[in-house]
């Protein structure tokens, strides 16, 4: 391993051996280079330079209604934005570059070039700077103004149409899940007014109501077979002493002793005679035919012919208490009252229960159906109020958006004309090219020196021959040729 200083030498030796070709580059290259700047084509550039920003996003209080650019997540749409046929098709029909005679062609021609001179960076976390390249700053001014009106417009046209097709949608819908509230209202209504006596909140007491009605009824019915058990006692004892019978005999006994006071005054013959005993017959005609009837509903008294019987008794005078027959027929007359109210009871009450019945029995029915046009109500009604927050919301959101139009974008540096052309100048041109010429000639002496076969070191003729050298002769110079004689070194051969 050569010592560093060696290495050195020898790198020095070989950049002295071609230092003509590292020289020549060095002052070829900045004439070239004085020679492109004065003689390439003037560029002028402007730029303006604009911050976006959301005014409502610095207010605590207005961040959730405020609608985010997202500017930089859209800087490639943004650009690509910038170089489209829209934007620059009107900024060159408004610059009178285009008209409506203008061919496709030329037309493409000119945007394109506009695009190419047309770049556009994110100088800041929302500043946007717009540059424009030409060759002569005639007109740059204006023309960068047309194009950031233009761009400003489309980047704030997103917005403004998501807000406005946002509250349309919520509008239209809106109204189509109103009137689907209020048909599932107007069905749940119904259902109610329908069925007010068979809903949930009734259940408990059309329950107790059944079941007191229920008792009721037994109370009632067990009331009526006593009630008519006491009837038919009544009837019984009525029936067994049958008054009419009495009735009869007494005038029997009394139509005899008539007879029997007739016949001593008079002849059988006699009219009065005889029609006496066609009574006497008649009258036990009637007693046999009551005694001998069987049949209990022959037996039964007629409660009429009571009453005119017990119509006809004479009240002793001074006499306080009623003949026993007509007590009798008013506890019968009570007892047929108090059963027939019984009976009528009786027969409210099964038809109250027959109809309260099915409204228990379909409660279950009732109160699926019931759920069911509830539910349906609450997400109507759920969904009804949350579009119309997000379209109040969104009512509101668009109100922000115009109050803050006008403030949202600033602009930073306003176009302008450039004074003064953006070309480097001379000097860098200049030490440009010496810089170049620098490396471009060692470049050029490196490949010159590493092609050069010649061997110039005792240690690369050793590596070749594989033997030692043994000396060296001097350099000197032969004064019949002039040419300069390099040592040979001479090898011993084994």
């Amino acid at each position: 391993m050569k010592p560093l200083s060696y290495q050195l030498y020898y790198i020095l030796a070989g950049a002295w051996r071609q230092r003509y070709i590292i020289v020549i580059p060095m002052l070829f290259l900045p004439i070239m280079g004085a020679f492109v700047s004065m003689t390439s084509a003037k560029q002028y550039k402007a730029h303006t330079s604009m911050l976006i920003q959301e005014t409502a996003k610095m207010n605590p209080f207005l961040e959730d209604l405020a609608v985010s650019t997202m500017l930089k997540d859209r800087m490639a749409a943004l650009t690509t934005l910038l170089h489209s046929r829209h934007i620059l098709q009107s900024v060159a029909l408004e610059r009178g570059l285009i008209d409506q005679h203008t061919s496709e062609s030329e037309r493409d021609a000119i945007v394109g070039y506009l695009s190419s001179r047309l770049t556009m960076i994110m100088a800041g976390k929302d500043l946007i700077k717009i540059e424009l390249k030409a060759n002569s700053p005639a007109g740059m001014k204006e023309t960068l103004t047309s194009v950031s009106r233009h761009f400003v417009e489309q980047l704030l046209a997103p917005e403004r149409s998501s807000i406005r097709d946002s509250a349309y949608f919520l509008e239209k819908h809106l109204e189509q899940r109103r009137v689907e509230l209020d048909t599932a209202e107007n069905a749940l209504a119904e259902f109610r007014n329908e069925h007010a006596y068979a809903l949930p909140e009734m259940h408990t007491n059309n329950v107790s109501r059944l079941n007191s009605l229920r008792q009721d009824l037994s109370e009632r019915e067990a009331e009526l077979a006593g009630k008519k058990r006491s009837l038919g006692g009544i009837s019984q004892q009525l029936s067994k002493t049958n008054p009419v019978i009495g009735r009869i005999e007494q005038q029997i006994i009394r139509i005899r002793g008539e007879l029997a006071l007739l016949n001593t005054r008079y002849t059988a013959k006699h009219s009065k005679v005889v029609a006496a005993n066609r009574k006497l017959r008649r009258l036990e005609a009637e007693r046999q035919a009551i005694l001998a009837a069987t049949d209990e509903s022959q037996a039964s008294i007629n409660t009429d012919q009571l009453w005119d019987i017990a119509s006809n008794v004479q009240i002793p005078a001074g006499s306080n208490q009623q003949p026993l027959l007509i007590s009798q027929l008013e506890s019968l007359q009570a007892t047929r009252s108090k059963v027939a109210g019984l009976e009528e009871e009786t027969k409210w009450l099964k038809q109250m229960i027959s109809q309260l019945e099915p409204q228990v029995s379909a409660y279950g029915q009732h109160e699926h159906q019931l759920k069911k046009l509830e539910r349906d109500l609450n997400v109507k009604r759920d969904l009804y109020e949350e579009l119309l927050q997000r379209y109040e919301m969104a009512q509101v959101t668009g109100s922000l958006s115009k109050f803050e139009e006008n403030k949202r974008i600033k602009v930073i540096d306003r176009p302008f004309t450039p004074s003064a052309p953006s070309n480097l100048p001379l000097l860098i041109f200049v030490l440009g090219g010496l810089f170049g010429g620098l490396f471009f000639g060692c470049g050029l002496a490196l490949v010159f020196e590493l092609s050069d076969t010649a061997i110039r070191r005792a240690d690369k003729l050793e590596a070749l021959t594989g033997v030692p050298v043994l000396t060296r002769l001097p350099f000197t110079s032969q004064p019949s040729t002039n040419q300069p004689c390099t040592s040979q070194p001479f090898t011993s051969t084994p």
